[in-house]
């Protein structure tokens, strides 16, 4: 498959499932545009796969229809309830650092990747003025062109991902919920009693140690029980 085929299937996926994750949560266009400050043939374009939403977008996005965010990256594959009234008003604030943030990250890694803005723009195919923009927070990003330029630089996306910030925090989390039921029944029985947080504990440190000092420690179990 061509890369600009590649591009253009993406774009659709990723419509498709913004729609499905706005429908299910029963959100209007209208109220996702307000959300993002965006004009609603706009968000309508991102739907339709024809506008690349940003990274920050999406994330806003998931957390005001209470999703993981892997549900709009990766669709095959518990925030606080958002008010339509009032989270407009604290989203657009926090769209605008998301995306100097991101910015500022674009430049770190590309500085730190040795690369020029003139490379960066040649393996994107567009202006330098493009990139420069980017960098300094001043034009949002596609998640298109994230993406590919986070290729570009050795990165993952995971790089440019808000784990800080109430609304980041609880994307997380509803990802992390997504990841606790997929676990077989008899261990999410396990984890749930306050009474076995002991032996959780335990074994997360037993997974940081080396696997040297694990296996002598597995020896000594043995030598006790026999």
């Amino acid at each position: 498959m061509e890369a600009q085929e590649r591009l253009i299937l993406r774009r659709k996926i990723l419509g498709l499932a913004l729609r499905r994750a706005r429908e299910q949560a029963r959100k209007t266009v209208p109220a996702c545009a307000a959300l993002l400050g965006v004009p609603p043939a706009r968000y309508r374009a991102y739907e339709a796969g024809r506008w690349d939403p940003s990274l920050p977008e999406l994330e806003a996005l998931a957390w005001f229809f209470h999703v993981p965010l892997s549900a709009l990256l990766e669709p095959d594959g518990g925030g606080p309830a958002a008010s339509e009234a009032d989270a407009p008003a604290a989203v657009s604030e926090w769209l605008h650092l998301r995306h100097r943030i991101i910015g500022l990250l674009l430049r770190q890694a590309r500085e730190q990747a040795g690369k020029s803005v003139r490379e960066a723009a040649a393996f994107l195919g567009c202006s330098p003025q493009r990139i420069r923009a980017y960098e300094a927070g001043e034009r949002p990003i596609p998640l298109v062109d994230l993406e590919r330029l986070a290729t570009f630089l050795g990165l993952s996306l995971s790089a440019f991902l808000d784990t800080d910030s109430p609304i980041g925090e609880a994307v997380t989390l509803l990802g992390q919920l997504e990841q606790f039921r997929a676990l077989p029944p008899e261990v999410r029985a396990f984890v749930l009693p306050p009474a076995h947080l002991p032996y959780l504990r335990l074994a997360m440190r037993l997974a940081e140690l080396p696997a040297d000092r694990l296996r002598r420690i597995a020896e000594d179990l043995l030598e006790i029980t026999l």
